[in-house]
């Protein structure tokens, strides 16, 4: 692969992300990420939740929160539709996380079809009335345990008699133009563009918190012709992205981040791939009146080591809880009476900061 000069002087993109290349003013990277997690599940789990996770595996397995479980804890439900969603559901970070200590009401809504968020045709609404206070009632039977569900089945209730979440996972509402600046286009595979324009169509219909996830990057093989294809999907999506949110003035308001569980090897591997490497890695940050236009540490020549400012994934947490208004060392009461500090001590990124 080649590079290409970017708007920065001295900062070159390879060649397959020419739009975010010329966008550089408008970004943030951050070009020494590091931590010691080498595995999928728990790299992903210690960028997603802030917490280095514990030697336990399955489903949450650390008992901590994912940093949009408490951003939809502290800021709540808005325009009646999840505090927090992660698209498309499946990906491989959604087996592995949840909302932890925090209540199941803030737990991500997973999913991208619309036709889930709608009433059942077959069902009037005076018949789904009759359905929702008779499930009420059974919920206050049982007060006590039933009060975290009541709470999320109070948010469900919300979601489908209003439409709005259905409406705002329909890209298919976008004009054409609107589309083929995602990199939605006739004959192009992969969903990248059509998740990243739901989530814009998400934020803007008031969810606190979205995420998309993608799979497909594990390349341990074969990686040249593999990323000649995706990443240019990733370029038109996060181009079209930070532009859209700038046209609709919702950019000063909305942190967009780039990032990854870790990085890959800097030397390729026997199968012409690279492996896993979290010694040292990039990632982009755009909005939310961050300063843009700079490159945050650095690497060595190779990419295999941090030369300059290391950043911490408590870092990229405690600053995207700061950016949301939250204070990333609240302490959080759980209900054995312990108290959890969100972020354990780290700082936010001081040079992100205006």
């Amino acid at each position: 692969m080649n590079t290409i000069q970017t708007t920065l002087p001295g900062v070159n993109f390879t060649e397959h992300l020419p739009k975010l290349a010329r966008m550089t003013d408008q970004l943030a990277i951050i070009r020494s990420v590091t931590h010691t997690e080498s595995a999928h599940q728990r790299g992903s789990m210690y960028m997603v939740e802030g917490r280095r996770p514990p030697k336990a595996t399955g489903v949450n397995a650390s008992g901590y929160p994912e940093l949009g479980s408490i951003v939809a804890h502290e800021l709540g439900m808005r325009s009646g539709l999840p505090g927090f969603v992660s698209i498309p559901g499946n990906d491989f970070t959604s087996r592995f996380t949840g909302s932890g200590y925090l209540p199941p009401s803030v737990e991500a809504f997973r999913g991208t079809e619309s036709n889930s968020l709608k009433p059942d045709q077959r069902v009037t609404m005076d018949r789904f009335a009759e359905r929702v206070e008779l499930q009420r009632s059974l919920c206050h039977q049982s007060a006590t345990t039933a009060a975290p569900w009541d709470t999320f089945n109070e948010q469900a209730i919300e979601i489908i008699s209003t439409g709005k979440g259905a409406a705002a996972f329909d890209w298919q509402q976008e004009s054409k133009a609107t589309q083929e600046r995602y990199g939605i286009l006739p004959g192009r595979s992969g969903q990248m563009g059509q998740l990243t324009l739901t989530a814009r169509r998400l934020i803007e219909a008031g969810v606190r918190y979205v995420t998309v996830g993608r799979n497909s990057w594990d390349h341990h093989s074969n990686i040249f012709p593999l990323l000649k294809d995706r990443v240019p999907r990733v370029d038109d999506a996060m181009s079209g992205l930070v532009q859209d949110l700038q046209e609709r003035n919702l950019l000063d308001e909305t942190l967009v981040i780039c990032m990854t569980e870790y990085g890959r090897t800097p030397k390729i591997n026997s199968q012409a791939g690279r492996d896993h490497w979290p010694n040292a890695f990039s990632i982009l940050f755009a909005g939310a009146g961050i300063k843009t236009g700079q490159v945050i540490g650095a690497s060595d020549k190779d990419g295999a080591a941090v030369q300059e400012r290391p950043v911490s994934p408590e870092e990229i947490a405690a600053t995207i809880l700061h950016l949301a208004g939250i204070n990333p060392h609240h302490e959080y009461m759980t209900q054995d009476g312990r108290p959890i500090m969100y972020v354990d001590y780290a700082q936010p990124i001081a040079e992100l900061l205006s």
